[in-house]
């Protein structure tokens, strides 16, 4: 990549993993690096010899379950003096079971990035946080997304009351 902002958003779908055309190992050898360290909410590929390799199979394994039609980039911000990139985005999602149903799904991603012998930059790390209830609304649309959420609402009023108990005894 030249200017990681005009470029990545030409990207995002082989950085999101939703990749309609497949994986061409070259495409991705273009923008990551061999060594390539990548984490999201289910998975992780720690930085070795062969985790390039395990990006595109893991990459293909996702195209299988999930069917993304389009991504919309929110905000995009490099830090040309660390080299880093994080990207606010929306991804657009259909299970196969629920084909009908199109799950918008909020992400950050943070791409940490190297130079390549030829001098332009190069993806050597990559982080995907979403939340988890969005994630599942992908599998069961409604359902998973409502339980997630009052379970956390459950255990915060746990935690609130807990934390009021705590003070009536005399912890600050």
């Amino acid at each position: 990549m030249d200017d990681p902002v005009q470029d990545i958003p030409k990207i995002i779908d082989l950085i999101l993993g939703s990749k309609n055309k497949g994986y061409n190992p070259q495409e991705v050898s273009e923008y990551y690096c061999v060594n390539l360290e990548a984490k999201n909410f289910l998975t992780y590929i720690p930085s070795g010899p062969s985790s390039r390799e395990s990006f595109i199979s893991l990459n293909r394994c996702y195209k299988g379950f999930i069917h993304s039609d389009r991504t919309t980039i929110h905000e995009l911000f490099f830090n040309e003096k660390h080299n880093k990139v994080v990207i606010d985005a929306t991804q657009y999602a259909r299970r196969g079971l629920f084909f009908w149903i199109e799950q918008p799904i909020r992400v950050m991603v943070r791409l940490d990035l190297t130079y390549r012998s030829d001098g332009k930059y190069i993806i050597k790390r990559q982080e995907i946080l979403c939340h988890p209830e969005e994630l599942a609304g992908v599998f069961i649309p409604y359902l998973v997304p409502s339980l997630l959420v009052f379970q956390k609402l459950f255990f915060t009023t746990v935690c609130v009351i807990f934390g009021k108990g705590r003070e009536l005894i005399g912890y600050k």
